[in-house]
């Protein structure tokens, strides 16, 4: 379903451009800046999209037809915050079974690896969730239920457990919470305006959220949307999650680390949130930075699909490299938040009373990354009020 755009919503979009500092826009070589032409392209579009949101995504066939091939290089091509690369033990696991497409022969390898190996899990962890996922893989298309009618609860407990989940198992106080979990992202900034007596609006709900645990200000890194059957690139569900859903929280979250990290550019500029949509048995992952300006960026991998039969068991492969890499990217995010150095404690005036608010946001209001848009109500929501 697609919302419509009420006046409110106009009023909310253009409060956010005027606001915007025409030097710290992103300016393409073209001399064209990217700020406002996104704008110009909001007003093209009555129901709420990523646009909106100032999130672009270089899949976005709006976006294809309103730059120039130059311009989408350059967008596309922009600097990304930097992840270490997989290791040499995690590839030279994943090389032994390139080309593998006999069980019996993959049982043999999982079986052979960790042979007289005493176990590390510090060490050892990510080798261990690709035997594991392999082995899992192997006994599912064994069992041919696969190719089931299965609900969506299935393939979560069978497939994309054992793929993604599994694969964040070591990460100390982060985990991914799974059930229709809403944002704590989502939710502060929908709630960045609330006074007494208003009631306290939740975050949007995502199929499962990685976040860190514990009673303290939780930290979100990435988040997914689920659903148990595959159409194709055009399918309703997966244009508006991949479209608009998942970039959307996923550039909350982005924003609520960077304030956490009190806009620190060199903190921010290693900062990004990693998504993943995946349907019945076909998934792709996505990115979420800000390269340059105002601008959220929306990166898609290409479509993945995880093997029925044993002659595209290699497949797997892939997908468990890219889950590892989403990982690595977290760590990183991680990473940027930690404090540089220990700060000068000064204990005299310690909870008298609040910092100024030039301490608190060195930069500017107007510098740093707007809120998304809120999200526009359903119209029975609308008339039963």
């Amino acid at each position: 379903m697609y919302l419509h755009l009420e006046d409110e919503h106009w009023q909310e979009i253009n409060a956010k451009f005027k606001a915007m500092k025409k030097e710290r826009m992103w300016k393409l070589s073209t001399g064209r800046y990217v700020e406002e032409e996104i704008y110009k392209l909001t007003k093209k579009f009555g129901h709420e999209c990523a646009l909106h949101s100032f999130i672009v995504d270089i899949d976005d066939m709006a976006i294809r037809e309103h730059f120039s091939d130059t311009e989408l290089d350059e967008i596309e091509s922009a600097p990304t915050p930097p992840f270490p690369k997989l290791g040499d033990p995690v590839i030279e696991c994943l090389n032994k079974f390139v080309g593998k497409t006999d069980l019996k022969a993959i049982r043999e390898i999982i079986k052979e690896t960790f042979q007289g190996k005493e176990y590390d899990v510090e060490k050892y962890h990510d080798i261990d969730y690709i035997l594991f996922a392999v082995h899992a893989l192997v006994r599912e298309i064994e069992s041919r239920k696969l190719d089931d009618t299965n609900l969506e609860n299935w393939f979560n407990c069978h497939v994309w457990n054992v793929i993604v989940d599994q694969c964040f198992g070591d990460m100390v106080a982060v985990s991914i919470v799974r059930g229709e979990s809403t944002s704590t992202a989502v939710a502060s900034r929908k709630n960045e305006h609330r006074q007494m007596g208003e009631k306290r609006k939740i975050g949007r709900r995502g199929d499962w959220i990685l976040r860190s645990t514990g009673n303290n200000d939780k930290c979100e890194y990435g988040a997914g949307e689920a659903s148990r059957l595959w159409v194709d690139n055009y399918g309703t569900k997966f244009l508006r999650e991949a479209g608009l859903k998942l970039p959307k929280m996923l550039s909350n979250m982005l924003r609520k680390l960077m304030q956490k990290a009190n806009w620190d550019k060199e903190s921010c500029k290693r900062m990004q949130t990693v998504g993943i949509v995946h349907s019945g048995l076909m998934m792709t992952m996505m990115y979420v930075d800000n390269p340059r300006g105002y601008i959220f960026r929306a990166r898609r991998s290409e479509l993945m699909e995880v093997p029925n039969v044993p002659e595209k068991f290699p497949v797997i492969l892939i997908i468990l490299a890219a889950v590892l890499n989403a990982k690595a990217v977290v760590c990183e995010t991680i990473k940027a938040l930690l404090p540089k150095e220990q700060m000068a404690i000064s204990f005299s005036e310690a909870g008298l009373r609040k910092r100024t608010h030039e301490k608190m946001e060195p930069r500017e209001q107007n510098e740093q990354l707007m809120a998304c848009l809120s999200t526009p109500r359903k119209k029975r929501a609308l008339q039963s009020k």
